[in-house]
């Protein structure tokens, strides 16, 4: 009976645990679906000074309606969102990333890293 009491709890909790964390993410991909075609942004990025400035752009950027997924590499000042055009524009992804501190620019060719 102890045995039974102990699975149960434990099946209890993982379950809990399994929606906190991934009900976030499956609510977000249904939006993502429902308004159809997602585009691919590069942008280069200064002003990041370690791996923690790129993880906390992607972990802001990757809360925003409109925005599937986040990819910043500090190495490279580079990052590449996927996101919906319906929902958030090019540039409200550059203002939202000039918002945190970082300056960001679609000119691939001629960018300036400043880190």
């Amino acid at each position: 009976m102890k045995d039974l009491t102990v699975l149960l709890t434990s099946l209890t909790i993982i379950s809990g645990i399994s929606w906190f964390f991934f009900s976030k993410d499956k609510k977000k991909e249904e939006e993502n679906q429902e308004s159809g075609e997602l585009e691919k942004l590069e942008v280069n990025i200064s002003g990041m000074h370690c791996a923690g400035c790129a993880a906390g752009i992607e972990a802001t950027l990757k809360l925003v309606s409109g925005i599937k997924s986040a990819t910043v590499n500090f190495a490279t000042s580079k990052g590449e969102f996927l996101y919906d055009p319906s929902k958030i524009k090019k540039e409200q992804i550059i203002e939202k990333i000039k918002e945190l501190g970082y300056d960001a620019s679609l000119d691939l060719e001629s960018f300036e890293k400043k880190s």
